[in-house]
């Protein structure tokens, strides 16, 4: 493969040129009042606090029409907006934190449609290719190979504290390097004192190969198996602000169902 490496640097875009794919991050401001209130005209339901609706991981074929991006926008249409979408988590502040959200956004009041008040999305990446089931899985052996990293970013595209009583954040991680590139967009969800979760969308292609591959992953624990896992301290204390660390809190839940996929190119 070409070794020839091509850097993209602006005020709000890095990334990265070579071996005949452009790989691209954007980091903006949080959305203003006025965005957001388009985002909830849109979707039909209270948005998170944070937006980045302007943030995006772009990964494009120079030689063909391939494409993969993820933005908040497309990751939030697929917040479950069924009529039983608003108890799917069962807490006692659910219903009072729609309510408290409604009141203090009154730009958007007239959003009256139920929705999963955590946010939770499956989305795995707004794409052109046509991803079919795999037997095929990442080879992460591969990854753990020590390479040059040509270019490295992380980033969120949402984020929602639940009314204190949480968070629910979409972020990404991406790493190109001379042998191929690696992205990791993960939904991390904390409701206190009820549960965690964690949906993982992992991508993988190798220079050179004729396609890529998609993992997708779905972790869920009650909040007291996760509390359990936190180290005890002198005296028995617990670091509980471990629970806010969502690297501490990947690292403990163990098991998850993988869904494989791959793309032809």
């Amino acid at each position: 493969m070409s070794s020839k490496v091509e850097k993209i640097e602006s005020d709000t875009v890095g990334g990265v040129r070579l071996n005949g794919w452009e790989i691209t991050s954007c980091h903006m401001p949080i959305l203003n009042n006025a965005a957001i209130e388009q985002y909830a005209d849109s979707l039909g339901f209270n948005v998170p606090e944070m937006i980045f609706g302007n943030n995006y991981l772009l990964v494009r074929s120079l030689s063909s029409d391939a494409k993969l991006e993820f933005r908040a926008l497309d990751a939030l249409k697929l917040v479950d907006t069924s009529p039983e979408s608003s108890k799917a988590v069962q807490v006692s502040i659910a219903q009072g934190w729609t309510e408290t959200s409604r009141r203090n956004r009154s730009d958007i009041t007239d959003v009256i449609k139920p929705f999963d008040w955590t946010l939770s999305t499956k989305y795995k990446g707004s794409t052109t290719l046509r991803f079919q089931p795999s037997d095929r899985g990442i080879d992460y052996a591969k990854l753990m190979v020590r390479e040059e990293i040509l270019f490295y970013d992380e980033n969120v595209l949402y984020e929602d504290d639940l009314g204190d009583n949480g968070t629910s954040q979409l972020s990404y991680k991406v790493r190109v390097m001379p042998s191929g590139f690696f992205v990791l967009l993960r939904f991390f969800l904390r409701v206190d004192g009820v549960l965690f979760r964690i949906y993982d969308t992992r991508v993988y292609h190798e220079f050179g190969s004729d396609c890529i591959l998609r993992e997708f992953s779905t972790r869920e624990a009650a909040f007291e198996d996760v509390r359990r896992q936190v180290p005890k301290k002198k005296h028995d204390d617990e670091d509980l602000s471990l629970l806010n660390n969502i690297a501490f809190v990947d690292s403990v839940m163990k098991n998850p169902k993988v869904e494989s996929e791959i793309a032809m190119l």
